[in-house]
This record gives C-alpha cells, sequence and structure tokens, in this order.
C-alpha cells in the first residue's frame, strides 16, 4: 500500500478502495478506511512508518469496502469514527446491508460476507445531516452531502480538493460493470450536477484516478443513467414484470450474472431506476396473475 501525496498534508492511501489522507502535525484524519482487517492492519502499518498517528475516520458511506477497516484501526488505536446520520446506523449494525438487498427478509447466506457485510464497528460521532464542517484542533473539513449511490453519502473538501466517494465511476469501471449501482437515481443525478457545476482543483473518486477536470466525466456517467433509463421505457412499452426487466436490461446491456451475490446488487439497481420513473410519472404498476408489473405510460 502507497501514500501519495498531493500537496504536504493532503493525499490519500493507494488502494481498491482509495482511502484519503488529511494531514495535522503528526496525525492524520482517515477519509474511509478499507474492506476488512488487512487493510486496516495495511493502513497502520504505513501510517507508523511515516510516523502518524490516526485521530479519526470519516465514512463517506456505510458500505463494506469504505467502513470495513474500521474495527481493526478501533481495536489498535484510539480513532474516534465520524459517519453521516443513516450510513453510521448501517457501520454499527453492518447486517441492514444484507437485510435490504434481500427485501428485509433474513438474508441468505451468500450475502452475509465481508464484501456486504463489513465488522461492525461503533460510530462515536454522527455527522448531522445539516453538518457543514468539521473541526479538528482548528483544521477545518468541509463535509458536502453527495446522495444517490447510498442514502446519505457525503464528500470531504479541503484546501480545494474534493474526495468525492463514490459520486462518479471512471469510464473504465462505467464499462466493465455497465450498471453502476445507485440506490437513488433522482439524487443521483443531482449529485452528478452539483459536480459538473462545481469547480474544485482536484476530485479523488474512490474508484479511479484524481481528475482536475471532471465535467466530461460526469457526462460519461449521466450517459449511463440516460441509457439504462431509455432501455427500461422500451421494454415496458409492453407489460414486464420486474425480473424480465432486469433480464432485458442485462441481455441489452450484455451482462452474464453468474454470481448471486450480483444479481441481487444488479436488481437492486433496476429498482432504483423502476422507483425513480414510476415517481415521476414515467411508469404505472399494476398486479396481474400475482406479478408486480411496470408498463411506460
Amino acid at each position: 500500500m502507497k501514500l501519495n501525496y498531493i500537496t504536504q498534508n493532503i493525499g490519500y492511501l493507494e488502494n481498491r478502495t482509495k482511502i484519503g489522507i488529511i494531514k495535522f502535525n503528526n496525525e492524520v484524519i482517515l477519509i474511509d478506511s478499507g474492506l476488512d482487517d488487512s487493510v486496516g492492519r495495511k493502513v497502520l502499518r504505513v501510517l507508523e512508518e511515516e510516523g502518524l498517528h490516526p485521530k479519526a475516520i470519516i465514512n463517506t458511506h456505510a458500505h463494506a469496502d469504505h467502513c470495513g477497516g474500521n474495527a481493526y484501526l478501533k481495536r489498535n488505536t484510539e480513532v474516534e469514527i465520524y459517519a453521516p446520520k443513516v450510513e453510521a446506523e448501517m457501520v454499527n449494525a453492518p447486517y441492514i446491508e444484507p437485510l435490504y438487498l434481500f427485501s428485509g427478509a433474513a438474508p441468505i447466506k451468500d450475502l452475509k460476507n465481508k464484501f456486504l457485510m463489513a465488522t461492525p464497528s461503533k460510530v462515536d460521532q454522527i455527522i448531522a445531516k445539516d453538518k457543514s464542517e468539521l473541526e479538528f484542533e482548528g483544521l477545518k473539513i468541509n463535509i458536502l452531502p453527495l446522495p444517490g449511490h447510498a442514502p446519505n453519502q457525503i464528500g470531504i473538501g479541503i484546501d480545494n480538493i474534493l474526495f468525492c466517494a463514490d459520486t462518479i465511476f471512471s469510464k473504465a469501471v462505467l464499462r466493465k460493470h455497465k450498471i453502476p449501482f445507485y440506490m437513488d437515481i433522482n439524487k443521483q443525478k443531482q449529485t452528478l450536477d452539483f459536480l459538473k457545476n462545481s469547480d474544485y482543483k482536484l476530485y479523488i473518486p474512490a474508484h479511479g484516478e484524481p481528475i482536475e477536470d471532471i465535467e466530461e466525466l460526469v457526462d460519461a456517467n449521466l450517459k449511463v443513467i440516460d441509457e439504462i433509463e431509455n432501455l427500461i421505457l422500451e421494454i415496458t412499452k409492453e407489460l414486464s414484470s420486474t425480473e424480465e426487466i432486469l433480464q432485458e436490461v442485462c441481455n441489452q446491456c450484455q451482462i452474464n450474472i453468474e454470481r448471486i451475490q450480483q444479481y441481487y446488487l444488479l436488481k437492486t439497481a433496476i429498482n432504483a431506476y423502476l422507483s425513480s420513473l414510476y415517481e415521476r410519472g414515467s411508469l404505472e404498476i399494476s398486479i396481474k396473475e400475482n406479478l408486480l408489473s411496470w408498463r411506460n405510460k
């Protein structure tokens, strides 16, 4: 694991999910903590080599690859954990994530793994929804609401740099996954519009390289959303069940679902589109032959 500095005091640890670093004196604020104990162990080792001590972890949201390292760091240091309201509940009780993916029923064992259910860690400070700033011994950090991918995801702004979590995906990720995971399409569009109209000097996505001009990448992410919406509207010219829509969208996007976890993540993402289109009046719902179905108005 390599520590990359952007400025003298701001950088990130290179990892499958980037972990932000804000240094002051000989202490650091971590932005997220990675997937599990093994990542937490690597984080602590790198910091010790640099003569640094973790003071706080700010979790941008509660997905396991962003908070799974919390528990190890908490056990081995005096670090305090901060997380936004709603997300904090899932950091405290990670069982909630497989629970909602399985429609609120006791989740099957295939969904109870470290990729969907992090080791629990107690959040010490809940960041209120209207909180726009955190202060650590005179160091001020901006908190920005960036929902869409997760219910109450936040970004961290400091010195004209924005750690923007999972608000935006690289073109490589878009090509690979084709249907990015969002839980609220309307809010995701608002977040992308915010990014497009913002003027930070540098943006650091959790899954992608730091980028100075974010407009083109925002447009690429919005284009994927528009394409999936249009595809669903085309499919639902004929009355279609949720399962039929999921199957046809995957077929059209050349996605071959091979794992149970992949199925439930894709189904949740498709439900986010159906919810958005229904709320906007573009789809109507009916129940026919004991199946809930959708039709384009």
